[in-house]
């Protein structure tokens, strides 16, 4: 046993077997029908889009709930595969996506992708404060060519233009900073800053102005070695480019266009003349004799040089570039601009400040109107119920008249309130429901007739009757209690009977 174990042990390998694994060429290993209606898309910004986050709110963003299904392929890529082909072209069609309010690169589906796959977005960039004198479509591409490959440009001459900007369609590279701005120099003299605004792009780093992180983040102002190196790399790569020859010594071109001529461009990061189009020239060149060489070489030099000079057929011609489409819709996939500089603060209008004041001296007025009504309702009311005795103690009850009742009530503090604002809080009649304000109803005063109140009080006894007894028994009880001589009651009894009227010479207070 230990020796069959010890064999197996020394048959094993730490390596690797060399040879890949070969996938089947079958249907089933394949998904080219299910991924044709999907889309492929990369987080520019990995530290503020969380995969999990994107793959469950993106359709609902789009509107898409139950037709659409997220796929996380990896950290940074994702797919979405569509129910149905219109919602996929849907989806494109609405520009430039964000999550988080960061932008996304997403591009359809295609089985080889090329190199530069999800390194371009197309953006609708505004472009501002152009010369008078170049308002033409052809002066517009080439303003932006400077953001990027100009795919449409919304121009229409023959129509008012009531916004301040024309806007372009650019395919832009999403490593590149987004330029606010650029300096244009004018054949008549003196110089213009042209400004480029970009539709729904929300956030950016606002040191480098670029899609990747955030300006807390930024390599620019973290450290300053962080800030030497990347300025380093950057100026390696340009030394590189530079110093990297597109025409060889063997090169049929070399000595015929000159090396600016083909390299690359430094506003754009493009390439000034195509490869293909390289190659046709050197075909062009080769084929010639000793004879018509010479005649060639002025041919290709004259022809690039006669090019050069107009920025479109540089891009169609040298480039080879499609010509942007030309469209009369302005606001053709319009989306917000999300820049500060163009907030402006918010002016209340002067009409809807009048409008508050008319509106509030009208119910003012209303208000004044309706008190004097609700007064005389309030009199009235309080004259029914002094007339049924159920007045205020002091007053009589048989007294119709209207001004006997106002004087008593007026000397008693107001204890009926005539006000009838119904935002104000009554005691008196008034009651407020959650329906509104309305009168309380009264609840009258159930008070015996004067014949029973008096039989009422002489059969009801007395506690101190029961205890001690009238007086002849309180006396005869042997009680301390001073016995009340024959003056002295018939002099209470006058002070009883003695008139509470008021003397006609009046109060003597008032004297």
């Amino acid at each position: 046993m230990s020796h069959a174990m010890d064999k197996a042990m020394m048959a094993l390998s730490l390596e690797e077997e060399d040879e890949p694994f070969v996938m089947p060429d079958l249907p089933q290993f394949r998904s080219h029908e299910r991924n044709a209606r999907s889309l492929i898309g990369r987080i520019l910004n990995p530290d503020c889009q969380k995969m999990a986050s994107l793959i469950h709110d993106m359709p609902r963003k789009w509107q898409k709930q139950g037709r659409v299904r997220g796929v996380a392929l990896s950290k940074e890529r994702f797919q979405f595969i569509f129910d149905h082909e219109h919602d996929l072209l849907d989806v494109l069609d609405k520009g430039v996506h964000t999550f988080n309010d960061w932008t996304l690169a997403i591009d359809r589906w295609v089985e080889n992708p090329p190199e530069d796959y999800l390194q371009y977005i197309n953006i609708w960039v505004q472009i501002r404060n152009i010369p008078v004198n170049h308002y033409t479509s052809e002066a517009i591409t080439a303003l932006g060519e400077i953001v990027g490959e100009v795919k449409v440009v919304a121009f229409d001459p023959d129509k008012p233009q009531v916004q301040d900007y024309v806007r372009v369609q650019v395919r832009f590279n999403v490593s590149r900073p987004l330029r606010k701005s650029k300096v244009i120099d004018l054949k008549d003299g003196g110089s213009t800053v042209i400004y480029f605004n970009y539709e729904r792009v929300q956030k950016r780093c606002y040191e480098c102005q670029r899609l990747i992180h955030e300006k807390d983040v930024c390599p620019l102002l973290i450290k300053k070695r962080k800030d030497v190196e990347l300025l380093r790399r950057q100026r390696g790569l340009q030394e590189n480019m530079e110093s990297e020859m597109f025409l060889k010594s063997d090169d049929p071109l070399f000595g015929v266009l000159s090396e600016d001529q083909v390299g690359i461009c430094k506003s754009n990061g493009r390439r000034k003349i195509n490869q293909e189009v390289l190659d046709e020239m050197r075909r062009y060149l080769l084929v010639a004799n000793e004879e018509d060489k010479l005649v060639r070489i002025d041919r290709v030099r004259s022809s690039v040089a006669e090019v050069e000079k107009d920025p479109i057929k540089r891009k169609t011609v040298l480039r080879l570039e499609a010509e942007p489409a030309i469209t009369k819709q302005l606001d053709k996939g319009k989306g917000r601009v999300f820049d500060l500089d163009l907030n402006k603060p918010v002016v209340p209008k002067m009409g809807e400040c009048n409008e508050g004041n008319k509106l509030l001296a009208s119910s003012m007025k209303a208000l004044r109107r309706e008190r004097p009504l609700q007064q005389l309702q309030d009199l009235r009311i309080s004259q029914a119920v002094l007339s049924n005795d159920q007045g205020v103690p002091g007053v009589s009850a048989s007294s119709s008249r209207p001004n006997a009742v106002i004087e008593s009530f007026a000397g008693r503090g107001n204890l009926l309130s005539f006000n009838a604002n119904s935002t104000e809080h009554d005691t008196g009649y008034n009651v407020t429901k959650s329906s509104g304000v309305v009168k309380k109803a009264s609840n009258s005063r159930r008070r015996p007739c004067l014949k029973k109140r008096q039989e009422q009080k002489g059969s009801a006894p007395s506690i101190l009757h029961e205890l001690y007894g009238t007086q002849e028994e309180v006396t005869k009880a042997g009680s301390k209690r001073k016995g009340v001589t024959g003056e002295e009651e018939g002099y209470k009894n006058t002070r009883r009977k003695e008139s509470r009227v008021i003397p006609n010479e009046g109060s003597p207070k008032l004297r």
